[in-house]
């Protein structure tokens, strides 16, 4: 039962203290898979990220359901996605209901602005410590920059470029 009380601790704190949506989560997640609980290496999480960047849906959802069939098989895997998801879940639907009724005063509209640089930043604490794992070589280094140009500046669907990146792993990688 200590497995199952340890995922609910962790993707609750998760869920809880992660602003931004799914990819803001990452580094708090990394830190209590990797650091806290010890129960993937820095290299496993990696991989385990970019397979989960792969398939469609939200990161941080794919990534709880990821480490808990890891950590703790299939209850596992329940137990970290409801665990994720308990927090923001509940707080949603009271701050939706408090944003409705107060949008218009001064002070909501300051915290909003105020809290959308933090996302921002989250994002780039992300890029900035996945980066040095995930970009070895100056080969994979030019697929990310033109990964990076396709979807920014050509619009290019994510999916697109995403299938592109796995088929040129396949053939230059295997």
């Amino acid at each position: 039962m200590g497995i199952y009380w340890s995922l609910f601790i962790a993707f609750a704190r998760v869920g809880m203290f992660a602003y931004g949506g799914g990819p803001s989560m990452i580094p708090l997640m990394e830190r209590e898979v990797v650091q806290t609980f010890s129960w993937l290496t820095p290299e496993e999480f990696t991989d385990a990220l970019a397979m989960a960047n792969t398939l469609p849906g939200p990161i941080a959802t794919k990534m709880a359901i990821c480490v808990g069939l890891q950590v703790g098989g299939p209850f596992g895997a329940f137990w970290a996605l409801f665990s994720l998801l308990l927090p923001s879940s509940v707080m949603v639907i009271a701050l939706m209901v408090l944003y409705q009724r107060y949008r218009t005063l001064d002070s909501v509209q300051g915290i909003v602005r105020g809290v959308r640089p933090v996302v921002i930043s989250l994002l780039l604490v992300t890029a900035a410590q996945l980066g040095p794992r995930s970009v070895f070589s100056w080969d994979t280094f030019l697929v990310a920059v033109a990964a990076f140009a396709l979807v920014f500046y050509l619009n290019v669907h994510p999916i697109y470029t995403i299938v592109a990146a796995a088929l040129i792993g396949l053939w230059f990688y295997r």
